[in-house]
C-alpha cells in the first residue's frame, strides 16, 4: 500500500505539528506529520517529568514556541495535547496571524485524574480551534458534551519502518508484549501466564528497572520471559521478529498505539476486551479480560489457529488503510469550512 501525496505538500500550505516534549512517546504525531506533509517541531527544556519541573519548562517552552512561530509563519498548526499549555501560544499567535489550529488530544489529556484540573482551559481553547482531534468516539462524545467540536482520527498507518527482523534465538513461538511499564498494564498476569507456557518466548518492552509499579517483577519471571528494557533502537526490528503482539490495558477508552503497530505490521494481536479496541481491531485479534487464565487461553488459541488470525489481520489492514485516508479527507475539508 502506497500512501498518496501528502495533502499539505500538494496544497502548498505551510503546516506544522507541534509537540511540547521529546520525540520519545510522540509516534502518533510523527506519523500524522509524515502522512499529511507537515513540518514537525519538538520544543522542550527537559524530558524529565514531575510537578516541580513543569512550571519552569512550560515557561521556557511558551516563549520558545512564540519565537519559533513568528519566524516560520505557518498557516495550519496541529498541537499535541497533553500538555494543553502547548496550545496557549498557538492560540495567541493565531489571533494576530490568522493561522488555523487543531488540538490533537490523547486519552490522558481528557481522562487522566492528574490533568483534570486543566479541563476548563481545554474547553476554552477547543472552542477556538478548528476542531479537537481524538483517537476514538468515546473521547469525541466527551468533547462534544462540552459543546465543542471534535473529530475522531485513529492512529495513522505505520510507514517508514524498513529493516530486517531482530535475530531472536530459538524455535519457540515468540510473543512481544508492548509495554511502557506503566500502572495500567497487567504485566504480572502475563508473567504468570508465561510460567505455564514453556514453549512460548515472551519479550516484554519497557523500563522495568526504574518502574515504580513493578518492583522485583524481573526477578520473579520464568526463564522464557525476557525484559528488553526501553528500546531506543531496534524496537520495530523486535516487533517484526514476533509471531504475535500482546498489548493490554486496564483503562477503558484507551486506543493502544501498540495495537495499531500490530495491525500495520500484519501481526496477530491479543488485546484487552474494551469496546473501542474490539470495534477497531475487529479481525485477527483475540480479546481478554486481563486475567492470567484468559491470557494463557488466548495464546493457546492463537497458536492453534495462527494462519487464520494472520490472514484476518492482513485483511483488516487493507480495510483500515482505506478508512483512515477517507477520514483525513474529511478532516481537511474542515479547513475550508472554518
Amino acid at each position: 500500500m502506497m500512501p498518496p501525496e501528502p495533502p499539505f505538500k500538494k496544497m502548498q500550505l505551510p503546516a506544522l505539528f507541534l509537540v511540547w516534549g521529546a520525540p520519545q512517546g510522540s509516534h502518533r504525531s510523527q506519523l500524522i506529520a509524515r502522512h499529511l506533509g507537515m513540518d514537525l517541531q519538538f520544543i522542550y527544556l527537559t524530558a524529565r517529568q514531575g510537578k516541580y519541573y513543569a512550571p519552569f519548562k512550560y515557561f521556557y517552552q511558551f516563549f520558545a514556541t512564540l519565537m519559533f512561530l513568528a519566524r516560520h509563519r505557518y498557516r495550519v498548526i496541529f498541537v499535541q495535547d497533553p500538555p494543553v499549555f502547548a496550545v496557549l501560544p498557538v492560540y495567541l499567535y493565531s489571533l494576530v496571524s490568522g493561522t488555523q489550529f487543531f488540538i490533537d488530544s490523547h486519552t490522558d489529556a481528557l481522562q487522566a485524574s492528574w490533568w483534570r484540573w486543566t479541563l476548563p482551559l481545554h474547553r476554552f481553547l477547543e472552542r477556538r480551534a478548528v476542531t479537537t482531534v481524538v483517537t476514538n468516539d468515546a473521547l469525541r462524545q466527551l468533547v462534544e458534551s462540552w459543546g465543542n467540536r471534535s473529530f475522531t482520527l485513529p492512529d495513522p498507518p505505520l510507514v517508514g519502518e524498513e529493516g530486517a527482523p531482530a535475530p531472536l534465538p530459538g524455535s519457540h513461538f515468540k510473543i512481544v508484549m508492548i509495554s511502557t511499564a506503566d500502572y495500567d498494564e497487567p504485566v504480572a498476569e502475563v508473567v504468570a501466564a508465561a510460567a505455564s507456557l514453556p514453549d512460548v518466548d515472551f519479550y516484554i518492552t519497557g523500563d522495568f528497572a526504574h518502574s515504580l509499579h513493578y518492583h522485583g517483577i524481573q526477578d520473579q519471571a520464568p526463564a522464557n520471559v525476557h525484559f528488553t528494557g526501553y528500546l531506543r533502537e531496534g524496537y520495530f526490528a523486535l516487533l517484526k521478529a514476533a509471531d504475535a503482539i500482546l498489548c493490554l490495558t486496564t483503562e477503558d477508552n484507551t486506543f493502544l498505539s501498540g495495537d495499531n503497530e500490530a495491525l500495520w505490521l500484519g501481526k496477530p494481536l491479543i488485546t484487552s476486551q474494551w469496546p473501542i479496541l474490539q470495534r477497531y481491531f475487529s479481525q485477527g485479534t483475540l480479546y481478554v479480560d486481563n486475567s492470567t487464565d484468559q491470557i494463557r487461553q488466548s495464546i493457546q488459541d492463537l497458536q492453534a489457529h495462527y494462519n487464520r488470525y494472520r490472514a484476518e489481520m492482513l485483511a483488516l489492514q487493507e480495510e483500515r488503510w482505506q478508512a483512515w485516508w477517507a477520514r483525513v479527507d474529511e478532516l481537511l475539508h474542515l479547513l475550508a469550512g472554518n
